[in-house]
Parts: C-alpha cells; sequence; structure tokens
C-alpha cells in the first residue's frame, strides 16, 4: 500500500482533475485551488520528479509550438500506480474520519 505525502495526493488529484495531464502552469494553478496555498515552481518542478521516479506519473514532451520559439512543453500525466496509490490514500483518509468518534458534531 502506498501512502502518499499531502503535496503528492493534491498534485495527484489535479492530474486527474485536468484529465488525467497538464503542464506546469495549470497544474500549477490548480494545485493552488484545490490547497488553497501558494506553490512556487520549483518546488512543484521537485515534487513532480519525485512522482515520476516512484512511477506515479509520466512525462513526455509536447511537439514544438512557434508561440513558445520552437520550444516544447513537458506534460505529466498520472500513472496507473499513480490512480492507485491516491485512490489508497483516499480511502485511508475516509476510514481515519470514521473512526474518529462523533466527528460530525466537533465541527
Amino acid at each position: 500500500m502506498a501512502i502518499l505525502a499531502i503535496k503528492e495526493e493534491i498534485i495527484l488529484s489535479a492530474l486527474l482533475i485536468l484529465e488525467g495531464e497538464s503542464h506546469g502552469a495549470p497544474l500549477r494553478k490548480k494545485v493552488i485551488e484545490l490547497s488553497n496555498k501558494e506553490i512556487v515552481y520549483g518546488t512543484l518542478y521537485n515534487l513532480l520528479e519525485v512522482l515520476i521516479r516512484k512511477g506515479f506519473i509520466t512525462s513526455r514532451k509536447s511537439d514544438p509550438k512557434p508561440i513558445r520559439g520552437g520550444r516544447s512543453k513537458t506534460i505529466y500525466k498520472i500513472s496507473k500506480k499513480g490512480k492507485t496509490a491516491l485512490d489508497e490514500t483516499l480511502r485511508m483518509h475516509e476510514h481515519i474520519k470514521k473512526s474518529i468518534p462523533s466527528f460530525e458534531s466537533r465541527k
């Protein structure tokens, strides 16, 4: 069972919301929206590299775009392993929440 760190969980969730893949700018925007916290690009890209090494996402280069001066973008995509890890982590959160007596009444 792979349990994700909170930032990993947010990034994988953001990728799924963005239809399973995205490049850096929209991904960063969605991560900020979900977490309600700022994340700088350096931190985001470091976390993406960690997720790649763990096999939770893959990356590929897009076709070069004239508007970008002929440069391509890196597209990040959640893998099956990443979806499984996210699902297991979310299930764990639900289990913990249900295990706390009177959780709803403490709000």
